[in-house]
């Protein structure tokens, strides 16, 4: 029976290095495909994964929990098919929240050929306070559904490891905690562990109903308008992406000088950019592109073997125009 694991973290967190690490050891020598959501609809994440020789499989311009919850279980039902794997990792969108991936993944176990084994959460250390506060209905909602939770970028402020491992323990008890770096973790901590009590529960709600199930979060108290937030279940409601195309080839700071124009003079806020682009003067034979990824705070650039020419920002107020023009003008 194929294991089905889910890993899932908001915008940034690095879901995406965690699979390629976990390809690397957890599942050394064995047969994974992976099914990755984009919120954009740029597939870039994809794109990065197919470096590590993977079979992937890219759902994009909406989310798994909302508008392609049929694509998806389609998607794995016919990579399980193809390539009878050992493992599919699922990579969801970061505005998606984990409760609703994980009944569609339930919903996927009935026909006896997949398993639901793990749901892996990745918690950004730096940002874990601001996005509780600001997107507290999909933030939390991937915590409390989490049989494992990673922390990343600790390295960076390791006086916060502490606070965060106990605020994330009161919005789940059951989770275990790793904050060490993912390659010293056994694989098998990835692998197997005790289900989440939030995941029995939504077992129990799909096998005495006929119609799927749907968590509903109430409005919360305190956040009034100002946030605007969470006024509709759906991610696509309260998010929002921009992707555009770049065709010219630039260096490593002409690319970093146009994502910090779009970041610093954007209406709205950016939670999350990333791209492929094509690189100049980079040695030919060796990475011909260039990657960026960009969270509040921090921009990283780097030559990749993958090839491109889109970009993609999510957040929330976004003008897509403006943003073109803005990074257009960031020469």
């Amino acid at each position: 029976m194929t294991g089905l694991y889910i890993i899932s973290g908001f915008l940034g967190s690095g879901k995406t290095t965690l699979i390629q690490t976990m390809i690397r050891s957890v599942f050394k020598d064995k047969k994974v495909v992976v099914v990755e959501n984009d919120f954009g609809e740029a597939g870039i994440d994809a794109g990065l994964l197919r470096e590590c020789n993977l079979e992937v499989t890219s759902l994009s311009a909406g989310c798994i929990c909302c508008s392609l919850t049929g694509d998806f279980k389609r998607a794995v039902e016919q990579m399980t098919a193809d390539y009878m794997p050992d493992a599919i990792l699922v990579e969801p969108s970061g505005v998606g929240k984990l409760s609703d991936i994980v009944k569609a993944c339930l919903s996927l176990e009935d026909q006896g050929k997949l398993c639901l084994k793990r749901t892996i959460t990745v918690v950004d250390i730096r940002s874990f306070d601001k996005y509780r506060k600001n997107y507290g209905e999909f933030y939390e909602d991937q915590i409390a559904y989490a049989d494992l939770i990673l922390l990343s970028h600790q390295e960076e402020c390791p006086d916060k490891i502490q606070g965060t491992e106990k605020k994330l323990k009161e919005l789940n008890p059951e989770a275990r905690i790793e904050a060490d770096f993912w390659e010293s973790i056994p694989g098998t901590v990835f692998r197997y562990g005790s289900r989440n009590s939030n995941i029995l529960k939504l077992e129990l709600e799909a096998a005495v109903s006929m119609k799927p199930v749907r968590i509903r979060g109430a409005a919360r108290p305190g956040r009034g308008q100002k946030a605007g937030f969470f006024r509709s279940h759906f991610a696509g409601e309260v998010f929002s992406s921009v992707t555009l195309e770049w065709n010219d080839p630039v260096t490593e700071e002409e690319l970093g000088r146009r994502v910090l124009n779009v970041v610093k003079h954007a209406e709205g806020e950016i939670l999350r950019g990333k791209g492929i682009v094509r690189g100049k003067g980079i040695v030919p034979d060796g990475a011909p592109g260039l990657v960026f990824h960009f969270t509040p705070g921090s921009l990283h650039i780097e030559p990749t073997r993958a090839v491109g020419n889109q970009l993609c920002f999510i957040g929330t107020g976004l003008d897509r125009q403006q943003i073109q023009t803005l990074f257009n003008e960031g020469k």
